[in-house]
């Protein structure tokens, strides 16, 4: 066979989370998770006409005969999407002279994937039916309405295509994730139906976390592997430890909450459901939703999980990753608390990009950004952190994000962070802390009598002066304790496990 077929799911993160209804991101998911199972289920079938080179992160290598059979492959399968599947566009590459055995792997799949680069760009087609002033809207998609979807209440919803797909895949998502809970620790429990079942106190706390976690550079290892069997190999450990990591957390939080049921204050327990909804679990890229204040510490126990494992063990390459997390209310636009948590992923990599660059690092360790969305939220996070958190003459950034998981030579990890929180919790009382909280928004000078008051109004034992005066300029103290941000995670972070 020496014709190769390159294929990308395109707008994953669109039409999975183009819904707030958490069915409907189910079984988007499974859907992407499983859209090549078409494919393969025809190499199974021909084998002489259609071999499997790899699949994974939205992509899928198949090899066939000739271009002219290619061609014939790629129609009959965007048909079926596009029957079976609306709204889900791929994007395909195909070269007529690279074979699965092909000497210079490496360079043969680069080119491919160049070539598909410029194929996205060249034409997207309409694969859903667009919406006109003389038909009804869908709710959940605003297309036009083509199912009538009867609920267990005997109501019924109007529904797109595209939305009642989803809802087709969604009894096979369920069954999926079960597994996720198959081992001693969590066979009793189960995930939430609902958003508003992670946990949330009605009237209280309303608030979740969306969490989008990436690996570093794996899209560059899979282009430098050398063979299509070293591919798959590091595609299935990938996808192993993302899978092991979850579990990981999950274990990791009914292990916390079995020893100590009140270590999570703020959370309302709905006895053996999980506060936490795996979204997207696929190649290297993370998806879930959570109880808001618990968004950091699972992003934390992921990502500690993730990083345990190697690329390179003899050189001692370890896997690592980047986390957004967006703690929104319950009713945010799903999509876009998703695109926050994504903003906020790619700011860790930037940040851990420009360290590396700094220190001339070919490992940048670990890295997470978090975020409260207030109210009214629309801007970019470049934008909102410009406009709202900043000084009073708009020139000193309040916040020190993103913060790196371990540590990491004169960088605050996330770790120190969470002891600076917990010290200034047992050292101030609240008032005080909301006054520290205004302070640091003004001028300078404001900010430095403020440290000065603080000095020797808290200077008994274990006091303000001991906990974060070691040196005495005021200035320094200001420069050295990310105050904003500690002052912010203890509305973000069980308290209860910021000495965990």
């Amino acid at each position: 066979m020496n014709t190769a077929i390159l294929f990308d799911t395109m707008s994953i993160q669109q039409y999975v989370f183009g819904s707030n209804k958490l069915r409907d991101n189910l079984g988007a998911s499974y859907i992407v998770e499983h859209i090549y199972d078409y494919l393969k289920a025809k190499a199974r079938a021909n084998p002489t006409e259609l071999d499997v080179g790899y699949i994974g992160g939205g992509n899928a290598l198949f090899f066939t005969l000739s271009e002219v059979k290619a061609t014939e492959i790629v129609k009959e399968y965007t048909s079926w999407l596009l029957y079976t599947y609306p709204g889900v566009s791929v994007a395909v590459a195909i070269d007529g002279k690279f074979s699965k055995t092909d000497s210079d792997y490496k360079k043969k799949l680069n080119d491919l994937f160049s070539e598909l680069n410029a194929n996205k760009g060249k034409y997207i087609p309409i694969n859903i039916i667009p919406s006109h002033g003389i038909t009804a809207t869908c709710q959940f998609s605003s297309l036009s309405v083509e199912v009538i979807e009867r609920n267990p209440d005997n109501s019924y919803d109007q529904i797109s295509s595209l939305i009642a797909s989803k809802r087709l895949n969604e009894a096979d998502a369920r069954k999926e994730e079960k597994l996720l809970l198959n081992n001693d620790i969590l066979k009793e429990y189960k995930f939430p139906d609902k958003l508003d079942d992670l946990g949330q106190r009605k009237g209280e706390d309303s608030h979740i976390a969306v969490v989008h976690i990436d690996g570093n550079g794996f899209g560059n290892i899979f282009r430098e592997l050398n063979s299509v069997e070293a591919t798959i190999n590091l595609s299935n450990q990938v996808k192993e430890a993302v899978r092991e990591a979850f579990i990981y957390s999950l274990s990791e939080f009914v292990i916390a909450k079995e020893k100590n049921p009140f270590l999570f204050e703020g959370y309302f327990y709905i006895d053996k459901i999980l506060p936490i909804r795996p979204i997207v679990l696929g190649g290297d890229d993370v998806t879930f939703v959570c109880h808001g204040k618990l968004g950091i510490w699972f992003a934390e126990k992921f990502m500690e999980s993730f990083k345990s494992n190697y690329i390179d063990k003899d050189n001692q390459i370890p896997f690592s990753s980047c986390a957004g997390v967006a703690i929104v209310k319950t009713k945010y636009p799903f999509y876009r608390a998703y695109q926050l948590a994504e903003e906020l992923c790619n700011s860790a990599k930037s940040a851990r990009k420009k360290y590396m660059d700094d220190k001339k690092l070919k490992d940048g360790g670990n890295w997470i950004d978090f975020q409260l969305a207030y109210s009214g939220l629309g801007n970019s996070l470049e934008e909102v952190r410009k406009l709202q958190f900043v000084d009073v003459k708009g020139i000193k950034s309040l916040h020190n994000r993103p913060y790196c998981l371990e540590k990491m030579a004169d960088q605050i990890s996330i770790e120190e962070l969470k002891a600076y929180t917990s010290t200034l919790k047992v050292t101030l009382p609240n008032s005080k802390i909301k006054d520290l909280r205004e302070m640091l928004t003004r001028d300078n000078d404001s900010q430095k009598v403020f440290i000065e008051h603080l000095k020797h109004q808290h200077n008994e034992e274990k006091g303000f002066n001991e906990s974060f005066c070691e040196n005495p300029s005021p200035e320094v103290i200001l420069n050295t304790y990310p105050f904003f941000d500690m002052i912010e995670l203890l509305e973000l972070y069980p308290v209860n496990l910021l000495n965990e």
